[in-house]
Parts: structure tokens; C-alpha cells; sequence
């Protein structure tokens, strides 16, 4: 089960498949950096090194120099990667690799004949048909032609999770599912509380963002933002360190949330009946797709195109009785059908994986032994 390392969302989406998968009897390996195998290790998996692709975000836009450069060494260096990772893959014979949007695990299953499943949130994007206005497809062209770059090429199939369900494009080589939710989210009981919560997935550049908040009249407990210097200037914001408890807790009391389009955190709040004003990072145009669609369902509302303002934010919270209204049928969960899914194709891909010629393999080594240099 490979990983991309950008974010938290891939790795929650992953925690949860793989356990439902291990209840079944599967054994399951995890692939990935950055983030992924920060949080998988800490969780006392092992895990098989590969670099994280990763974008730079500040001030709620993304950077393409800055990110090229912080990926340059790794992209030099792809088929060196590749290859290594293909030896290793090929001494643990795996029946099936799961990529959730990691680059270099599909190029090495493929060399060595392992069948690939793409289970993802961003194939939305190319493998779905929807309208968008004009003014948005241009912007959508730099994210299609990442994500055609990183999605595995003639994949045994395609699992996309959503909480909007245009039409595939193939049916038949494709199944969409609602949102992945994780069993910890799946047993809180969520209530109204008295505050709102605030989440960016990266805040640097983003100090405005707190001075838009402090003049709305409300509550906010505040995540992954730097503390200013005088937080007493700021007396309706609670400053909270990265927790994931105290998130999910403050999640489920809280009355709204104000955060960036990632699909994750979208798809647990509506979960849980939590009304969203969502902020796009500008120059990712899946969350721009998320953000539209969720207000095209009035789930919540979007601030496209620019940065947040205090307006937003005022009139967001004198329309959350209405939003609300719409947020009282709990969203379905896509966990089951996903792991089906999972089990068809390995039916299908199974006998063929093993009834093919198999070179000799060397002792299954340690996943410390096996780990592809970042």
C-alpha cells in the first residue's frame, strides 16, 4: 500500500483501508515518505522509503519554483529509485500494489508484472465528467497535467472516493465510492458547541487569515497556525498545537469549520453535519473542484479565488441555520464498498500474479534492509 507524503489526508485514507484489510486476513505492506511514513512509523508500522513528491503552499498558494526545487533530487534521480524499489518489491511478491497517488511504486510493480490498483481522491479530476465554468479551465490544466504525470499507467483498476459523484468516464475500469471514513471518526458524537473550527494546511504567509477571524463574533480554536507573538491581541482565537484527539474533539463540537479545500477534512466534517466555508490553495485545482461542488450542493460555501475576508466569514455564520438544515442525513461512508472493491480485483488479478513464472527470489528481507534511499 504505497502512500503519497503530501498531507495527512492520504495516510488517514490508507489507516483505515488497511485495517479492514488485515480484519479480512490480507497482509499489507506500506510504501511511502514525507508525512505518510512520519505518521505510519510513529503508529509502529514499518515502511519502505520512497521520497515524497511534495507541493510548497504559502500564504494559501502554491509555488511551483519553490516546489520544483524541493523536488528536483528526487525526480533526477526516478529511475534509480524505480529500480531499486522494483528489487525489493519483487523479493515480497506482492499480489497487488494499492497506490494512493505515490509516483514511484506503480513504475516498479510495473517493471517487475505486479498488477496496480489507483485508489484515490485526485482522479477525480480526469477520470470524471463534469461542467466547469470558463473561468476555471484554464486554471484546471497545470493539476491535470500532474496528476496524468503521477497516476499509474493502465492500472488493473481505478477506485476514486468522493463526496460528489459525477459520471465516470469508464465504467467499466473504474468504481467511485463516497469518502473513506476513519473507525475513530465513525464513533464520535457530534454535537453544536460554541466555537468554530480553523484549519489551513499550511499557514506560513497566512497571518492574515487571523486577522479577519478576531473581528468576527465568534469563537475560533485555531489549528496548525503559528502563535503570534501577542495572543492577547487576538482574545476570540484559541491557539491549539497539532493533536489528533484534541482535533477530532474540538471537530466534533464544534458548530462550523472555516479550513482549505483538502477532501479529507471536508469529507469528515460533512460526516459529522459540521457546515464548511472552504478556502481553495490557489494553483491546486482539485480543491477548487472540491470547493465547487460543495457549494453547488449548499454543503457550504467557498471563497474562490482570492484570500479569506472578514466578510466571509460574518455572513457564513448568519447563514448556518440553513446549511445545517441540509447536513441533518449523515453523509454516507465508502469504507465497505472500497475493501470490496479491493477484493474483486484481487480475485480477478490473483491467479493470473501467481501462475506466472516466477524468476528465484532471494530470503524475504527486513523491511529496514529493503528501504529505497530518499
Amino acid at each position: 500500500y504505497a502512500l503519497s507524503g503530501q498531507g495527512r489526508g492520504h495516510t488517514s485514507r490508507g489507516i483505515a483501508i488497511s485495517e479492514a484489510l488485515r480484519q479480512r486476513g490480507h497482509e499489507v505492506r506500506f510504501c511511502g515518505g514525507g508525512m505518510a511514513r512520519e505518521i505510519l512509523e510513529a503508529q509502529g508500522e514499518s515502511v519502505l522509503r520512497v521520497p515524497a513528491l511534495r507541493q510548497a503552499v504559502a500564504g494559501n498558494k502554491v509555488q511551483p519554483g519553490r516546489t520544483l526545487r524541493m523536488n528536483w533530487q528526487a525526480l533526477r534521480s526516478m529511475t534509480e529509485i524505480v529500480e531499486r524499489l522494483a528489487e525489493t518489491l519483487a523479493r515480497y511478491r506482492p499480489t497487488l500494489l494499492i497506490t494512493d497517488f505515490e509516483a514511484f511504486s506503480p513504475k516498479a510493480a510495473r517493471r517487475i508484472g505486479v498488477p496496480v490498483l489507483s485508489f484515490n481522491h485526485q482522479q477525480v479530476v480526469t477520470q470524471t465528467r463534469y461542467t466547469l465554468p470558463w473561468r476555471y479551465r484554464l486554471a484546471a490544466l497545470p493539476t491535470i497535467a500532474i496528476i496524468k504525470r503521477i497516476e499509474p499507467k493502465d492500472p488493473a483498476h481505478l477506485l476514486l472516493s468522493s463526496f460528489f459523484f459525477p459520471p465516470l468516464k469508464d465504467p467499466a475500469r473504474a468504481t467511485l465510492v463516497p469518502p473513506i471514513i476513519r473507525p475513530v471518526v465513525q464513533a464520535l458524537h457530534p454535537h453544536r458547541g460554541d466555537h468554530v473550527l480553523v484549519y489551513y494546511n499550511d499557514s506560513r504567509g497566512s497571518g492574515y487569515v487571523l486577522d479577519q477571524l478576531r473581528q468576527a463574533d465568534a469563537r475560533f480554536i485555531v489549528y496548525n497556525f503559528e502563535r503570534p507573538a501577542r495572543p492577547e491581541d487576538y482574545p476570540n482565537l484559541v491557539f491549539k498545537e497539532p493533536s489528533m484527539g484534541g482535533f477530532l474533539d474540538d471537530l466534533a463540537a464544534s458548530r462550523a469549520v472555516v479550513c482549505t479545500a483538502g477532501f479529507t477534512l471536508i469529507s469528515e466534517a460533512l460526516y459529522l453535519g459540521k457546515p464548511l466555508l472552504v478556502v481553495p490553495n490557489r494553483g491546486i485545482f482539485e480543491q477548487t473542484l472540491n470547493a465547487l461542488f460543495l457549494q453547488r450542493a449548499q454543503l457550504g460555501e467557498a471563497v474562490l479565488g482570492r484570500r479569506l475576508a472578514a466578510r466571509d466569514v460574518a455572513g457564513f455564520l448568519a447563514r448556518l441555520d440553513a446549511c445545517e438544515a441540509r447536513l441533518r442525513d449523515r453523509p454516507a461512508c465508502g469504507n465497505e464498498a472500497a475493501v470490496a472493491c479491493i477484493e474483486r480485483v484481487l480475485l480477478q488479478t490473483g491467479a493470473s500474479v501467481h501462475a506466472r513464472p516466477t524468476p528465484p527470489y532471494a530470503p524475504t528481507p527486513t523491511l529496514a534492509d529493503a528501504t529505497v534511499p530518499p
